[in-house]
C-alpha cells in the first residue's frame, strides 16, 4: 500500500478549564499571615480538572463531520495566583500542565498549560453575591503516538495540536457560614488548530511511513452551565468542586489559600 489516508478524528468530545464560584473574590477576609490590606491581597491556588466529554466539529464543515466523534479524556494540574482588589475584583494567572487521550486512538502527553482572566462581583449581599468570569486557556498538546484497527502508529512529523479557550460566565452564590454553593451560565468558544493538515505515521511491519491528515476543529456546543460548592477553611482558605454541564462535562477540585 503506497499510502493511506489517515482522517484522525479530532472532532472530539474534549475540554475545557473551570469556572470557579462567582463569589470567589469577596469569600476570604483574612490571609495566613498577620500583614492586613484592606484595598488588596494576594491568593494562591492548586486546580487538578478533568474533562470526560465535550463534543467538536469541524471548523470547515468537512467530509466526515457526520460521524459519531469519540471521547477525549483530558486532565490538568495548575497552579493559579490571583490578585484581588477591595474583595470585588480578581486579576487572575494559570499555569501547569496538561494531558490529552482521545478514546483509545490518540495518545499525548504532559505538556504546558497556561492562561489568565478576570472575576468580578457586581452584586453582594450579606449571603449572596453576583459575579461574572472571563479567561483564555490555551496548551499545545504533541501526540505521542496514535491506534487505528488496534495498531499502534508513531508519529514523524512534528504536529502540534493548539488548543484555545475562551470562556465567560454568570452566576450566583449563596454563603452560609462554612459553605457556598453556586449555580452559573457559560459561554465556551474553543478551536484546536494543527499546526500542520498533514503528517506522517509509521506502522509496525511497514518500511514506508504513511501519510496521515487532520482539520480545524471547534466546539459544538456553545452555552452551557456549572454547579459547585466552596468550603470555608475558617477565613484564610477555601475548598472548591465543580461539576459543569453541556458545552462540556468535567468535574475539578481547588484549593485555595489566601496570603
Amino acid at each position: 500500500m503506497k499510502a493511506l489516508l489517515l482522517f484522525v478524528c479530532f472532532s472530539i468530545q474534549g475540554w475545557s478549564f473551570v469556572v470557579g464560584n462567582p463569589g470567589q473574590p469577596w469569600l476570604m477576609m483574612d490571609g495566613v499571615f498577620p500583614y492586613k490590606n484592606k484595598y488588596c491581597s494576594l491568593r494562591a491556588a492548586y486546580l487538578n480538572d478533568y474533562v470526560y466529554s465535550q463534543e467538536f466539529k469541524g471548523q470547515f464543515n468537512i467530509a466526515g463531520d457526520g460521524e459519531k466523534p469519540p471521547i477525549n479524556k483530558i486532565s490538568s494540574e495548575t497552579a493559579q495566583i490571583t490578585l484581588n482588589f477591595v474583595r470585588r475584583l480578581d486579576i487572575y494567572g494559570i499555569i501547569g500542565t496538561a494531558k490529552m487521550q482521545m478514546d483509545h486512538e490518540v495518545y499525548a502527553q504532559n505538556e504546558l498549560a497556561w492562561g489568565a482572566g478576570v472575576k468580578a462581583v457586581m452584586l453582594q449581599t450579606h449571603h449572596f453575591q453576583l459575579g461574572c468570569d472571563f479567561k483564555y486557556f490555551q496548551t499545545d498538546q504533541t501526540p505521542a503516538y496514535f491506534v487505528s484497527s488496534g495498531l499502534p502508529l508513531g508519529l514523524k512529523s512534528d504536529l502540534i495540536l493548539n488548543y484555545q479557550e475562551y470562556q465567560a460566565s454568570m452566576g450566583c452564590s449563596y454563603r452560609s457560614e462554612i459553605f457556598c454553593p453556586y449555580v452559573a451560565a457559560t459561554y465556551l468558544n474553543a478551536k484546536i488548530n494543527p499546526n500542520q493538515h498533514k503528517f506522517l505515521v509509521s506502522v509496525p511491519g511497514m518500511d514506508e511511513l504513511i501519510d496521515a491528515t487532520t482539520h480545524s476543529y471547534m466546539n459544538s456546543n456553545t452555552w452551557g452551565m456549572a454547579v459547585g460548592g466552596t468550603l470555608m477553611m475558617g477565613e484564610k482558605g477555601t475548598l472548591t468542586i465543580e461539576s459543569r454541564f453541556i458545552n462540556q462535562n468535567g468535574i475539578d477540585a481547588a484549593l485555595e489559600i489566601r496570603f
